[in-house]
This record gives C-alpha cells, structure tokens and sequence, in this order.
C-alpha cells in the first residue's frame, strides 16, 4: 500500500502568510498605483477639453471671417443674458456701444452649444469710422475696390492711427500682464485693442463663480457683460486658468481681407 502523501513541515523559524507590515507596503503601493491612474485620467480629460474648446474657438474664428465676406461688417454680439437667442443684439436690435456679449451662433450659421461652452465674444466698435459693427458708408464718388466698403476702411483707420491710446471701453487685454491685470502699468505691459476677441471656458478654476468655467478677468465682467477686459491671449495657463482666448488685430483682420478678396 503506497503511503498517503503528508505537506512538508515548516522548519522552525518559517512563517506562513504575509505580516502586517508587508500588508502595509502593499496596501500603499496599490493606493500610490491609483492615484496615479486618476491622476493621468485627469489629465486626459482635461487636455480633451482644452483640445475641443480650441477648435470651438477655431471654428468661430473661420465663422467670423466668412460674416465679414458677405456681410463686409463683424456681427453684433449676442446681448441677451445667456446667448439663448443666438442671433446679433437683444430683441431684434443692436445698441450703438453693443461690444461685448456671447457669440451670435444663429447669425454666424453655427449651431448653438449647451450654455456650458458657449463662446463670449468682443468687436472693437470705435467711433463712427471705426466701428467694426457698423462702419461708415464710403462717399458716392470714392472707388470700392470690390472688398474694402466702410468695413475694410474702418479696420485700415484703426490700423493707420498712432495718436489715438487704446481704449478700456472697448474689449482689450493686458499684453505680458497677468489672468486678473486690467490696468496699464508695470514694466513689459501694454492695453491692446484687438479688432475681435474670443473667451472659450474649459473649466472652472480660480473658485470665482460667474458664468460658465470662465476665470480670471474672463470671469464675472466680461462673462457677464459688464466689463470688457480679458486675460491676454498668450498667457499659458495655470492651476487657476485655463480658458482659451483668441484675438485678432485690425491688422491681422485688415490683411487677411485683402488677400483673400484680391
């Protein structure tokens, strides 16, 4: 008869299982392997969000160009209180100092996002000869040359004027300032005035409340149509702003027309 087979003995001093301290070692180990995990999920996501919110920019930017083809003037922005309408003004209409608002999605051809991601939007709107919005009809007996109209005039106006500061009543930034600068001032810095501007939220960091993710000087005023600074457009971000501003100079708008009509 074949003996029965028997487990070997543990010798003395061998122990079985693991103790407390490995259990330790392991337990923060996984949680070390975790946090590592979520945090690369984060900032997947986060990156896709900055991704699509500067192709929404994008696009607007393109959808601006094309208005201005057919239209030879920029769109009025969106003056109702979120941008439901989606159209140019509020109510049907357009006030003279209408610069800042949401973007006129309906206007520009372009479907309307959910409110979360709805674009704010700028135009320079000067005095009468250099209102990007209405610009001044050119005289009976003045050649058009086809693209310019009052539109392609305005923009060479402001392009042409050194003596004129910029204006803090019309949409501006800071250049080289930082997410909150709204004043002049400081070595390196400067208020620019740019023909159009564009505030894309991607998500709510500095804690401010408001409309949407908006931060920084994006938040509050110029989300909400009581001010008309924004954070400059090169500003690279931080734990406390990510928003996506886009501007375009006159010159820069002024140049692409020509070339694009000639």
């Amino acid at each position: 008869m074949r003996p029965r087979h028997r487990p070997a003995r543990l010798g003395p001093g061998t122990r079985s299982g693991f103790s407390l301290v490995e259990l330790a070692v392991v337990v923060g180990v996984l949680g070390l392997l975790t946090m590592t995990a979520l945090s690369a999920f984060d900032n997947l996501g986060q990156a896709r969000r900055h991704n699509a919110a500067r192709a929404h920019a994008e696009t607007a930017r393109q959808a601006l160009h094309a208005f201005a083809l057919r239209n030879k003037r920029l769109p009025c922005p969106d003056l109702s209180g979120t941008g439901d309408s989606g159209f140019e003004g509020s109510n049907g209409a357009c006030s003279a100092t209408g610069n800042v608002g949401w973007l006129p999605y309906a206007s520009l051809g372009l479907e309307l996002p959910v409110r979360s991601e709805r674009l704010r939007y700028g135009v320079y709107r000067g005095t009468a000869n250099t209102d990007l919005v209405a610009p001044a009809r050119e005289s009976a007996d003045q050649p058009d040359l086809e693209y310019i109209g009052g539109f392609g005039s305005a923009l060479s106006r402001i392009v042409a004027n050194t003596t004129t500061a910029p204006q803090a009543s019309q949409p501006h930034y800071i250049s080289g300032g930082t997410p909150t600068q709204c004043g002049g001032g400081g070595s390196g810095t400067r208020m620019v005035n740019p023909a159009f501007v564009l505030v894309a939220p991607v998500a709510a960091r500095d804690g401010g409340g408001g409309d949407g993710g908006f931060d920084g000087a994006n938040n509050r005023a110029f989300a909400q149509g009581n001010g008309t600074c924004v954070t400059p457009p090169d500003y690279p971000g931080d734990e406390r702003y990510d928003d996506l501003v886009v501007a375009e100079s006159a010159t820069a708008l002024l140049g692409w027309l020509m070339a694009t009509t000639r």
